[in-house]
């Protein structure tokens, strides 16, 4: 037998009048995706309306004191994320229309295989009825989870992809962990790191402190540009 010849096969289809956007498709499934777990839940009869909203990040006092992580890349990567879809960050001594509890980590349970080690990002919002400045007063209005297996490298390598993704989800209800595919070339992921990487640019100083073992926060920056393996 003779072995397959792509071109011929290709020319063959073009002479029989095959659309192009079928080989097209065809072509798409030798992009590499990563494979990223979704579980989201919403209050019921809850609307996402994130245009306009203002917002303000906290993060979980356990993940900030379980994980060593440049909190600041993180915090740029959701920044961005947010603000493709049309929210913004409340000023300093503004209440913000919701708060949103960040969580983050990575499996190293010694006992558990590289590849199947989970990077997870977590955002829970809450409305804001009291006018608080860093606590949300009112309900949980919807919760987001996302995870990727196998990442090669630190967790904020991560953050571009699973910010990217966590938005898309806000108010949604998956009903069930969900795993979709992401291809490695998205747009959005290329736009919330390099929106990531300008912000941290800007507003974090050169001798910017950090966490023993951990590289310094130009260097977090320039890992997130670094692709996600996953296995």
């Amino acid at each position: 037998m003779k072995p397959l010849q792509p071109c011929r096969i290709v020319a063959s289809c073009l002479a029989a009048g095959v659309p192009i956007l079928l080989l097209a498709g065809c072509v798409s499934i030798f992009v590499p995706k990563h494979r990223v777990l979704v579980d989201a839940i919403a209050a019921p009869g809850y609307v996402a309306k994130p245009s306009g909203t203002s917002y303000r990040l906290v993060a979980k006092e356990s993940t900030v004191a379980g994980q060593q992580a440049q909190v600041g890349v993180i915090k740029a990567c959701v920044d961005a994320a947010l603000a493709g879809k049309g929210m913004f960050e409340a000023p300093d001594k503004v209440a913000p229309d919701i708060v949103i509890e960040v969580g983050f980590g990575v499996d190293v349970t010694p006992r558990v295989d590289a590849s199947a080690r989970e990077t997870f990002l977590q955002l829970s919002a809450r409305s804001n009825p009291g006018k608080s400045l860093d606590r949300g007063t009112g309900p949980e209005i919807w919760d987001v989870r996302v995870s990727v297996l196998g990442v090669s490298g630190r967790m904020e390598t991560a953050m571009p992809l699973l910010s990217a993704v966590a938005v898309d989800y806000m108010g949604m209800d998956t009903k069930l962990e969900t795993r979709i595919e992401i291809p490695q070339n998205s747009p959005a992921i290329g736009a919330v790191r390099e929106s990531a990487i300008k912000s941290l640019e800007t507003r974090l100083p050169p001798s910017s402190a950090a966490p023993a073992g951990a590289p310094s926060p130009a260097a977090a920056a320039n890992a997130a540009v670094t692709p996600v393996t996953t296995k």
